[in-house]
């Protein structure tokens, strides 16, 4: 099946997964790698749709050819695609990936039901739901009381238990009272039956749950919005220990653990860089606070290891500690690597050994050795939202890792293996904030500036970087990069949000002088000009000015130009037109205006039509007739303007469902084409001649960021932390 590319484009994704058989070959198991990691995408697609998303992930992987197959299966009567997809970068892939699922509820936790994992979410009129991490089947589990939210589970007497949790809302909102009330019902994960009798909570929202067995009963431990950790007897619903505090704000994580045969509770706090230790039923401490880190900790689990019984804490700090409870010491050095806030960890006994496994708020996970400190597997990718849940299940007696993200994405990877063969590229990986083309000595190259304000170079051929450029102290703007040809040289310009505005020189990497100074006005968007030969740097400030530079001289070309709107320029673009340099500003008070650059003079009223803030503009030439297209995020219908008559040509451009993140205007066949991607993960194109949506929809694995035109009307498109080139269909087998 895998080797039949017609029918395995055209067939039931969930079917393909269903049935597919083991793969035979390298072959088979390079295409099976590509389909289950885009698989989910693929459901609601018609079939060229779905080849061109597989050609895509297959270059994702650094599978040319496989990418050349896919992209070939093309239904009779279907036009060829006028792109094909070039490269892509592989910064998110992972050859171990298992599944890519979606639990829609905003209260979601996993759980072990039958033997199987499953993440289990409440629905907003109380339904419980199961959905298999491993296979994506659901199940209704039961019917809770309405509002219910997944606090988490528990094994208690051999069963497990999802607990809800029931905040009584004050409909008379009577500010004086401390907090609502909550009430917190567990239940027999496999039968759906109610266990026990509720516990009543006063004034405190439970927000983390945990369970230990003592004395012949299961006990619950539940950490509250108020800071205080509860123990309660799921059988009675009664307290069975005085509530401790000692945390400022929520508590964070609950876990339990047996500290020299007595039962304790490891809690954390929102605002706390430590982690208490206390007995469970007396709430005394047991030991001092397991102290080391520098920020509050937001996950903790705990083991037993060689007769020790280990805590292992993640945190904001960017690292986990694992800790001896019996000692209160940390054991080894901090575990490291994540870069970022870590935002949950779990633990597990695999094949005899202990491993910890951490996710963290750069979208991956991380599997370690806590008692050596050492990292044993490749980094897990895939997610593009912070980690919030982890978890361990078998699939076919192998380990798989499980990790749940904020934007409710499921993913499981295989445990072993890498995370690819080598053959996949990584680009520019996380956090691309803006990025523009350019040709450097007959070389075109790709810019990229990130938020950390680093600002790279690639060589667009293949996206292998270079030593960074000049950079800022703050991140580089969305519409903060330009380029510019000046006496001969081209220069790259970069706005940050540090106020400056930075040329390099792209042939010699060295800055062409000094950075240009905003700070006093701070600057929101980036264009370049020619007006009398003059090379000039347009820069739209937050204070609803645009003011311009001239780059030879390096010096401001007069007081800024006042466009009247002071709550900011969003968006620029100029057009030249027998001699004469038009302006176009897009604003936040959802407005266009049109200036003549040379005189800096308004050229009519604003134009009225979008709905919500200008924030990009493109401007080109079309049946000899200047024209704007514009764009307004969330407001997904670009508008064209006549610049000559200040009018607004034809209708809205519609197409896209979500917001429009990017704009780019490109030839092909000698038309003039704009281009658009968005929040809807599709890149779309109209013909301004003829004012109509052209091609089909390119479908993307994730969002679309930006789209920029390359010379020989190729397309650089980013989406997430990817880059893809498409190139012209004719020339895409001479850039493989």
């Amino acid at each position: 099946m895998w080797t039949d590319m017609v029918r395995l484009v055209g067939a039931d994704p969930d079917e393909v997964l269903r049935t597919a058989p083991p793969p035979a070959d390298e072959a088979e198991r390079r295409t099976e790698t590509v389909y289950r990691s885009v698989a989910r995408r693929l459901i609601g697609a018609d079939i060229v749709g779905r080849a061109q998303l597989l050609s895509l992930e297959a270059a994702r992987f650094g599978w040319p050819g496989l990418a050349a197959r896919f992209a070939s299966v093309t239904p009779t009567g279907e036009p060829t695609a006028p792109w094909r997809v070039g490269w892509a970068t592989g910064h998110l892939v992972d050859e171990r990936t298992a599944r890519v699922l979606r639990c829609d509820g905003v209260h979601a936790a996993l759980a072990e039901r039958n033997g199987r994992l499953v993440a289990v979410d409440a629905g907003p009129f109380g339904e419980v739901r199961a959905l298999d991490v491993l296979d994506g089947t659901s199940a209704d589990l039961f019917e809770a009381p309405q509002d219910a939210r997944v606090l988490g589970s528990v094994q208690a007497g051999g069963r497990v238990l999802v607990l809800t949790g029931h905040e009584a809302r004050d409909r008379h909102w009577n500010t004086e009272r401390r907090g609502p009330d909550d009430t917190v019902r567990a239940w027999d994960l496999s039968t759906g039956e109610p266990v026990g009798e509720p516990f009543a909570v006063a004034h405190g929202c439970v927000t983390a749950v945990a369970s230990a067995h003592t004395d012949g009963r299961t006990l619950l431990v539940g950490g509250g919005r108020d800071g205080l950790v509860r123990v309660w007897d799921p059988a009675t619903g009664r307290e069975a220990a005085e509530p401790a505090g000692g945390h400022r704000g929520r508590v964070t994580a609950v876990a339990t653990a047996w500290v020299a045969g007595r039962p304790v509770a490891v809690t954390a706090g929102e605002h706390d860089p430590h982690v208490l230790v206390r007995d469970l039923l007396s709430g005394r401490p047991v030991g001092p606070p397991l102290s080391g880190h520098s920020a509050p900790v937001l996950s903790v689990a705990t083991i037993c290891a060689n007769g020790r019984t280990l805590a292992v804490t993640a945190s904001e700090d960017h690292t986990a500690r694992v800790w001896d409870l019996a000692t209160g010491r940390q054991i080894g050095t901090p575990l490291t690597g994540h870069g970022h806030r870590v935002s949950a960890v779990t633990t597990a006994r695999v094949d005899g050994r202990i491993l910890a496994i951490t996710g963290g708020w750069d979208n991956t996970l991380r599997v370690w050795d806590p008692l050596t400190g050492t990292q044993l597997a490749d980094e897990f990718t895939g997610h593009v939202q912070p980690v919030r849940e982890v978890g361990l299940t078998t699939a076919g007696a192998r380990p798989v890792v499980v990790a749940r993200s904020y934007d409710g994405q499921l993913r499981t990877w295989h445990l072993t293996a890498h995370r690819h063969g080598g053959d996949a590229v990584d680009g520019p990986g996380r956090k691309t904030a803006a990025l523009t083309t350019a040709t450097v000595g007959r070389r075109p190259v790709v810019a990229t500036g990130r938020y950390d304000g680093t600002v790279d170079l690639w060589d667009l051929a293949r996206p292998r970087a270079t030593r960074p450029l000049p950079g800022h102290t703050g991140a580089v703007l969305a519409l903060g990069m330009a380029t510019a040809v000046v006496e001969g040289r081209t220069l790259l310009l970069t706005a940050g949000r540090d106020g400056l505005l930075r040329i390099v020189d792209l042939e010699t990497r060295e800055t062409f002088g000094a950075p240009l100074d905003c700070r006093d006005t701070e600057p929101t968007a980036l264009a370049t000009a020619v007006v009398d030969g003059r090379t000039l740097a347009l820069v739209g400030t937050r204070a609803g000015t645009v003011r311009i530079w001239d780059l030879a001289g390096r010096q401001e070309t007069g007081p800024p130009l006042a466009t009247g709107d002071d709550r900011g320029v969003r968006a620029l673009g100029a057009i030249a037109v027998g001699g004469d340099t038009t302006l176009v500003t897009g604003h936040a008070d959802r407005t266009v205006r049109i200036w003549d650059l040379a005189d800096r003079a308004s050229l009519g009223r604003p134009l009225h039509g979008h709905t919500r803030a200008v924030e990009r503009v493109a401007t080109a030439l079309v049946d000899g007739t200047p024209v704007a297209v514009t764009t307004a995020g969330y407001d997904p219908h670009p508008r064209v303007w006549d610049l000559a008559t200040g009018r607004e040509r034809g209708e809205p451009l519609y197409g896209h469902r979500r917001r429009i993140a990017d704009l780019a205007l490109t030839t092909l066949d000698d038309r003039t084409v704009a281009v658009t991607g968005g929040d809807d993960a599709t890149v779309r194109a109209w013909d301004l001649h003829t004012h109509t949506r052209i091609l089909r929809a390119l479908r993307f694995p994730y969002r679309v960021h930006s789209v920029t035109p390359v010379d020989g009307g190729a397309l650089l498109v980013g989406f997430a932390d990817e880059l893809a080139l498409l190139s012209r269909a004719d020339l895409a087998d001479a850039l493989r």
